[in-house]
């Protein structure tokens, strides 16, 4: 019988393209991250027929968030990046990052190779300059793709689609 253990919070890491979609560099969403909460919002169906007392449910979509909040670092990619789009008030497309989920407790029989999720997300900043101890920016992640399933190399920070 296998052993169980619980699992970390750091054992499920996110990267953000700083990249192209061409050309995807995956830099750690780690350093000055004081959250990044995802809420799955699950879509339903709900239906009840004559001769049922109780009603039936189907999950028919989902539409992801992911709230975040940071503290400001300089010389961060990925801050910058969210900086610049909240800063500079960017819309459609230049308002869109690209997140890959990579769990480390998911390995995938080679060492050092895990199972991930990529997805588009718009971002939705909501508070900069909150606190008076350091500069704080927060926000929402709203989806707008569907997640794609793949493995990550964590030595090379790659993302190879399933």
């Amino acid at each position: 019988m296998a052993e169980t253990s619980i699992v970390n919070r750091a054992a499920r890491r996110h990267y953000m393209n700083i990249g192209t979609a061409g050309a995807p560099v995956w830099s750690l969403i780690g350093e000055g991250f004081t959250d990044f909460t995802e809420s799955k919002n699950a879509v339903s169906y709900q239906r009840r027929y004559i001769h049922e007392a109780s009603k039936r449910t189907d999950v028919t979509g989902y539409a992801p968030t992911v709230d975040y909040e940071f503290e400001v670092y300089s010389s961060n990619p990925v801050i910058e990046k969210l900086r610049a789009i909240t800063d500079y008030e960017r819309t459609g497309e230049e308002a869109q990052v690209e997140i890959c989920t990579v769990d480390l407790f998911d390995e995938t029989g080679t060492s050092g190779i895990c199972r991930a999720r990529r997805r588009t997300y718009s971002v939705i900043p909501d508070e900069c300059g909150a606190g008076t101890d350091t500069l704080l920016y927060t926000g929402t992640l709203k989806s707008v793709s569907d997640g794609v399933s793949g493995t990550f190399v964590l030595s090379t920070s790659t993302f190879t689609e399933a």
